[in-house]
């Protein structure tokens, strides 16, 4: 749909005010090392597809566990 989006290792200050930060890595660093494996192009670009199969998303796994985040259909279904 020619979304694009950045994971990073580091504050990137160059990014502020022009896209919005929308999650943090906390687990699974071995896939985005592998990511930063991959080949580039002069744009920065991988040069062969890269393609996240399956994502965990956490409403935030750093706050309070005993907040309750409701929703009104329930619970968001857990992948495993």
């Amino acid at each position: 749909n020619g979304s694009q989006f950045f994971i990073t290792y580091a504050k990137h200050p160059h990014l502020d005010s022009a896209y919005t930060v929308f999650g943090r890595v906390i687990d699974g660093m071995d896939v985005l090392d592998a990511l930063e494996r991959l080949p580039v192009d002069k744009k920065h670009r991988p040069t062969t597809t890269a393609t996240l199969e399956r994502i965990t998303i956490h409403a935030n796994p750093l706050a309070d566990q005993m907040t309750v985040y409701p929703t009104p259909t329930g619970p968001p279904e857990t992948m495993t």
